[in-house]
């Protein structure tokens, strides 16, 4: 099997994943495609994505939902595909995505093999070769990257290769059959055993008994996860695509705490919490609620609960404006508006309102423009 064979044998199973041609990797224009379901796609996919970016360096093809298709082709529009995988560009991705309960989540390089350089390298440990059977006892903490940790997903643990100090396990190298055609390589070596080559030793010799088996490895880490990035190089892979993928919120933030990681990083003296603190200790006042008419502009007719926070003050001398929805008391974004009849601006407050609440309470007319800002983007 040539580079040129791997190469294509990957690109063949993305089109399959997204939804597209292989050919589209290879197009300089950016591309954007539905993304449906199929069931020959990456095993751990959860098919159809709501946007999955791509990009093998010359171009990024894109899977989305329609509802996001406008958006996405806009936000790829672009000379320089690289820049839309990082800050600040992403929050844009962040604004958007999160009107319909989507975030961007998962982001990684993913690596192929370079069989003109792909050897087995030394280890100092005894190595083995370890089969499905083997692996029984080895779904535990230490061994979360090479094996596989959900239930559902075991089965799919085909291959290892294990460094043994005497009877003890140290490291372990496992792929998983993520599709018909392609292994993905997972390491995982004792802290106290790092440092000697074993990660690479093990990696590089996995990757040649795939090779082997007819199947094509490939490797997967965060670019900023440095010792992953060394040990893929080292052991003879380079970087292939980046991709770049939004879950369900609840999902994400699901994700971020799993990994250690708060799912609300709270600050008491951030503009938010302020905020909650103002309105907490002001009265709302709904002094036009749903269905009633501006007392200056009787075609105007308030769609969602309007008022004020008693005992403040706003630009036009009145209290603090609010919009009061359907959907609790949490707030969750404030609008900014521009009036060019009264020549000012204000922020409005937004409390409990859903998607649909919030697009309703943005202005949009001749004389009024206002810019939505939601609590979980910033």
């Amino acid at each position: 099997m040539t580079n040129a064979d791997i190469l294509r044998i990957a690109m063949e199973q993305h089109a399959i994943d997204a939804n597209c041609s292989p050919d589209d990797f290879t197009r300089t224009d950016n591309i954007v495609v539905i993304s449906k379901p199929n069931e020959n796609a990456r095993r751990y996919l959860n098919l159809p994505f709501f946007c999955d970016l791509i990009t093998y360096g010359s171009n990024i093809v894109a899977s989305v939902d329609e509802r996001v298709f406008d958006f996405v082709q806009k936000y790829i529009d672009t000379k320089y595909p690289h820049g839309c995988f990082e800050m600040p560009q992403i929050h844009h991705l962040t604004n958007e995505f999160s009107r319909y309960g989507f975030l961007p989540c998962y982001q990684a390089e993913y690596w192929l093999p370079d069989v003109d350089i792909l050897q087995e390298l030394p280890c100092k440990y005894e190595t083995r070769i370890l089969e499905p059977n083997d692996f029984s006892d080895l779904y535990l903490p230490e061994w979360s990257n090479a094996l596989s940790q959900s239930e559902n997903r075991k089965r799919l643990d085909m291959l290892g290769i294990g460094a043994y100090d005497g009877d003890k396990l140290i490291g372990l190298s496992g792929c998983s059959a993520d599709c018909d055609t392609m292994w993905q390589i997972g390491i995982d070596v004792l802290p106290e055993y790092r440092r000697q080559g074993i990660a690479a030793a093990l990696t590089s010799r996995l990757a040649v008994e795939v090779l082997k088996r007819g199947k094509v490895p490939f490797y997967c880490c965060a670019w900023s996860n440095l010792g992953s990035v060394r040990n893929a190089i080292k052991s003879g892979f380079r970087p292939a695509w980046v991709e770049h993928t939004a879950i369900e919120k609840a999902k994400a933030l699901e994700w971020n705490a799993n990994k250690h990681f708060s799912k609300e990083i709270k600050n008491d003296n951030d503009f938010w919490s302020t905020l909650d603190k103002l309105v907490s200790e002001s009265k709302i006042v709904i002094d036009r609620p749903k269905g009633s008419r501006h007392p200056k502009y009787p075609n105007c007719v308030y769609p969602v609960d309007y008022g004020y926070l008693e005992n403040t003050s706003s630009m036009d001398g009145g209290g603090i404006d609010v919009w009061k929805g359907t959907n609790g008391d949490t707030i969750d974004a404030i609008i900014c508006t521009v009036d060019l009849m009264k020549r000012d601006s204000e922020i409005k407050i937004l409390i409990g309102c859903n998607e649909e609440e919030k697009q309703l309470a943005l202005p949009n007319n001749e004389f009024m423009k206002g810019v939505l800002i939601r609590r979980d983007m910033v």
